[in-house]
């Protein structure tokens, strides 16, 4: 399951403080680089919270997510932006100035040929769609991102609610989350539960693997106001001109 209609609606409007708050920074590091205008590649878009920045930023946008319902909310919120439902093991990037892949979308394992091999054929594909300096930009969570192994979420808001276990196997390096929602439904909820496993990736490898295909890269912290959490890491990788 890849965020049903429930979980959709629920991480978008209960979980948007990621997409909203690294978006000016995100806008900033482009502008940086020189990348002002052109085609932006957003792989695991969700429901286009950081597609809308994008297109009112004048880019053109296409998305990418798995989840049909993400890509309907999506669709509803960026009319330009071009959205597609998919896997990124099967996704070829247009001809672009700039890839990002923010809240980790790349670890999911909703498609079961997302493997190690799978994320580096990714790599290079984004590489050879990419003009001379430009941006590929995203997140991963590595092993010991649970520092106890374990943890537990619960969230609510007027029409919803949602509870989410975590439990990181160190030795397979994967994170499952066992996520339950309540939907209101009339006078009553209803409940639905999704199962998301997450490959954990050291990310000095992949930010080696990356300077191996042609990429200036450095790791990052933080995205602006965002401070990414112990075990969430940011890399951001340039195509060498």
């Amino acid at each position: 399951m890849s965020y049903e209609r429930d979980l959709a609606y629920i991480h978008d409007v209960g979980f948007t403080d990621y997409a909203r708050g690294a978006a000016p920074h995100l806008l900033e590091l482009l502008d940086h680089a020189g990348i002002r205008e052109g085609t932006v590649v957003d792989l695991g878009c969700g429901t286009g919270l950081w597609a809308r920045a994008l297109a009112e930023a004048g880019y053109e946008v296409v998305g990418l997510d798995i989840s049909p319902a993400m890509i309907e909310i999506a669709r509803e919120r960026v009319p330009a932006a071009s959205f597609e439902v998919g896997s990124f093991t099967a996704f070829d990037p247009p001809p672009c100035r700039a890839v990002t892949a923010l809240g980790e979308p790349l670890a999911y394992l909703f498609d079961g040929a997302n493997t190690s091999r799978a994320l580096l054929a990714l790599c290079r594909r984004v590489y050879r769609a990419l003009e001379p300096g430009g941006l590929f930009i995203f997140d991963l969570l590595e092993p010991g991102v649970t520092p106890r192994g374990e943890y537990e979420l619960f969230r609510q808001g007027y029409d919803w609610a949602i509870h989410c276990r975590a439990e990181e196997d160190r030795r397979r390096r994967l994170l499952t989350r066992h996520i339950t929602t309540f939907r209101r439904d009339g006078e009553h909820f209803r409940r639905e539960r999704e199962v998301h496993e997450l490959r954990l990736y050291r990310a000095a490898k992949i930010a080696a693997e990356l300077r191996a295909m042609g990429f200036r890269v450095r790791r990052v912290r933080s995205f602006g106001a965002v401070k990414l959490r112990a075990g969430h890491t940011g890399l951001i990788a340039r195509r060498i001109p």
